[in-house]
């Protein structure tokens, strides 16, 4: 199955985790529990931002 956002690299909202090399991570999930910390990220186009400024700036 190919990926819904390809060339998208999925970071952890709490610990920053790189999410794209966890043990079956898919991005057709909606929700991806880290395996490192736990959280619950939300998987979706809502949450793609061009750099990491622009995810910041985002979240104020």
């Amino acid at each position: 199955m190919s990926e819904r956002f390809p060339e998208i690299d999925w970071y952890c909202d709490r610990c920053n985790a790189y999410l794209n090399v966890q043990p079956g991570f898919d991005d057709h999930h909606y929700i991806w529990e880290c395996t490192e910390c736990g959280h619950k990220n939300s998987i979706s186009a809502a949450n793609i931002y061009e750099s990491e400024d622009d995810y910041r700036n985002h979240k104020r």
